[in-house]
């Protein structure tokens, strides 16, 4: 198995987890900025100590700061758009959805990085987007205005996703790792803070973060963020962006399959053909 592999699938793995504790801090009406900002200061602090143990100088920080400015704004608008996504619409259509990056990751790899793909990629990028016809449709018969919503707000995080993964491509060949992913979280750190302060009012901010579960929720996403960005990182060095984004995309499964689990979220028959369909694209794309 090529190491680009190896590292995009545990990588889904903690991901499919992490998101499925997105999933928890909506179904408890955690305030989303204050999840956030618990975990984007985790992974920050993580990044940290990593480099104080390994003795790493501060020089390589300049060099990852642009890098970093872009890859920091976009997560954190991306992470807040799925939490709210997740409060609109049930798990079984925001996952699917959001999985959209990967139609934008491939057509960024077509464009930018001169990535050409097969065939079967192609009938892949046209099973994604009949996913996406065949979810917003169901949500038009049913007229429920919150999950459409829901899906506009899954589609910005599929946006803000897929441009934050190339931003990492780029950096991961060219800067320090763990620089770039201290630099990246102490902007989501402050994009996060700000937004947990503008709307929340004063009298709830410390409560926000004392409700039960809500630290340790935070502080699990941000573990599981760090080291599966870490080997995210380590795929784009070694691997093409248009292979290891559909390879990321199965993390879709695991919150799915939780959500049934634990919230007993009905699952139609109609998202069951959305979550096969999926899972073809997956396939064909990978080639």
């Amino acid at each position: 198995m090529p190491a680009w592999l190896l590292y995009s699938l545990t990588a889904a793995l903690l991901y499919g987890v992490m998101n499925f504790l997105y999933k928890v801090g909506a179904e408890r009406r955690y305030v989303n900025s204050a999840l956030v900002l618990t975990a984007a200061a985790t992974v920050a602090l993580a990044a940290a100590t990593t480099l104080a143990v390994a003795g790493t100088g501060l020089g390589r920080l300049v060099p990852a700061l642009p890098f970093a400015l872009a890859n920091g704004t976009l997560f954190a608008f991306g992470a807040l758009s799925t939490i709210r996504a997740l409060e609109l619409a049930p798990a079984t259509v925001v996952f699917p959805v959001n999985k959209s990056n990967v139609l934008f990751v491939i057509l960024i790899g077509v464009l930018a990085f001169q990535e050409t793909p097969t065939g079967s990629q192609w009938l892949g990028i046209g099973a994604s987007l009949t996913v996406l016809v065949l979810l917003s449709s169901e949500q038009l018969r049913r007229a429920g205005g919150p999950d459409l919503r829901g899906i506009g707000f899954a589609l910005l995080a599929a946006l803000c996703t897929s441009l934050s993964m190339t931003t990492g491509k780029l950096a991961a060949t060219r800067v320090d790792r763990t620089s770039y992913i201290l630099l990246s979280y102490a902007i989501v750190v402050l994009v996060s803070l700000i937004t947990f302060l503008r709307r929340t009012p004063s009298g709830q901010r410390r409560s926000a973060f004392l409700r039960p579960g809500v630290l340790l929720v935070g502080v699990s996403i941000g573990l599981l963020n760090y080291f599966g960005y870490r080997l995210i990182l380590a795929a784009f060095a070694a691997g093409s962006l248009s292979l290891i984004q559909p390879v990321l995309a199965l993390s879709i499964l695991i919150p799915i399959a939780l959500s049934i689990l634990v919230y007993r979220e009905r699952l139609t028959r109609l998202r069951v053909l959305c979550v096969g369909l999926t899972l073809i694209s997956i396939l064909l794309i990978q080639g």
